[in-house]
This record gives structure tokens, C-alpha cells and sequence, in this order.
């Protein structure tokens, strides 16, 4: 009994790190933002409705366009679809409340994670090879096109 125990939590943990397999994790701190980064951001608080800004409580997602075209992604139960391809980032905010992201695709692998105090702006890249590539950001990103 006591090997059959053992072989199911060695299942499970292995389990639980491979599903994590997929996913490039990235940081970026506040020391690191330069003085484009602050343009980005002061463009952000002009060109977009106050009713759509991050609120103290949100994250701020970044998908990229190109890495998701045709594609639908489900954020915690909620759907998004891409299905034209525009130039840029698409932006979905979350409450930080939730505290875990789930986030499915329907061309790519599930991925989940932990939010992170401190941390406002995530940036979500998905690479040809089916890897997920995410940045965990504390100030607000400058993005180019893609």
C-alpha cells in the first residue's frame, strides 16, 4: 500500500512540473524601465477611455496579435476571440483577486500560473513551437508591431 501511495504522488508531482513545461518565464523590474517605457505609459493614460484603464485592483494583459491570429483564448472561463490580425498587443484586464491564470487556447496547450505581488503588466507571447512566453512586468511595457 505504502508503494502505491508513493508511486501516485510521484505521478502527481511529476504531473503538476510538466505542465508547466511550456512556458518561458520572464521579469522585468521598475530599475529596468526607460524613459520610452514612460512615454508608453503617459499614451496609455491619453488615448484610452478612463472606463477601459487598469484599475488599482486589475492586471493588465498583453496578448500578442500575431501569435494568436484565428485563434480563441479563454482567461479564467471568459472567452476572447482573435480573429483578424491587427498590429500591436491586445490588452484584457483580470482582478487581482483571482490570484491564479488559466489561460486555454484552442491552437496552443493550456497554461496556468500564480499572479505575483507587485506586479501590474503581463506580457503573453506564444511561440511557433507551441511554447508560451510570459513577462512579468512592474512598470507598463513599450511594445512595437509585430
Amino acid at each position: 500500500m505504502k508503494i502505491v501511495f508513493f508511486l501516485i504522488m510521484v505521478l502527481l508531482t511529476s504531473n503538476s512540473c510538466s505542465a508547466q513545461n511550456n512556458i518561458d518565464f520572464y521579469y522585468q523590474d521598475k530599475t529596468k524601465a526607460t524613459a520610452t517605457d514612460s512615454a508608453a505609459y503617459k499614451s496609455y493614460l491619453e488615448n484610452i477611455p478612463k472606463e477601459f484603464l487598469k484599475k488599482d485592483d486589475e492586471v493588465l494583459l498583453f496578448f500578442n496579435n500575431a501569435a494568436f491570429i484565428d485563434d480563441v483564448i479563454t482567461i479564467n472561463g471568459k472567452s476572447y476571440n482573435f480573429e483578424n490580425y491587427t498590429c500591436g498587443y491586445r490588452q484584457i484586464r483580470i482582478t487581482k483577486s483571482e490570484e491564479k491564470i488559466k489561460i486555454i487556447s484552442k491552437k496552443k496547450e493550456s497554461m496556468e500560473f500564480n499572479l505575483k505581488k507587485g506586479i501590474d503588466y503581463i506580457i503573453i507571447n506564444g511561440g511557433f513551437d507551441n511554447k508560451w512566453s510570459v513577462t512579468f512586468s512592474e512598470y507598463f511595457p513599450t511594445m512595437e508591431c509585430l
